[in-house]
């Protein structure tokens, strides 16, 4: 499968899951979620299932924002 069949196929996941109309604003936001996670080892399916134990949307990006912040705090 080509990356970018896979990207929007991955983006079709988390409309699913988010319950989401298909606005272009709501695609960049999941793409942007969807690269944050992966800066910090987190990547689409684990997003995914996070979504599926019942986080929110407002719960994955402060986990990726603390994820962030851990390294920083370190150096």
């Amino acid at each position: 499968m080509l990356p970018r069949t896979q990207s929007v196929n991955t983006l079709e996941v988390f409309f699913t899951r988010l319950r989401e109309s298909h606005d272009v604003s709501v695609y960049e936001a999941i793409e942007r979620l969807v690269q944050a996670g992966e800066a910090v080892g987190l990547d689409s399916n684990a997003l995914l299932r996070k979504l599926d134990q019942g986080r929110t949307f407002e719960e994955l990006l402060e986990l990726i924002e603390s994820k962030m912040e851990c390294p920083r705090k370190a150096a």
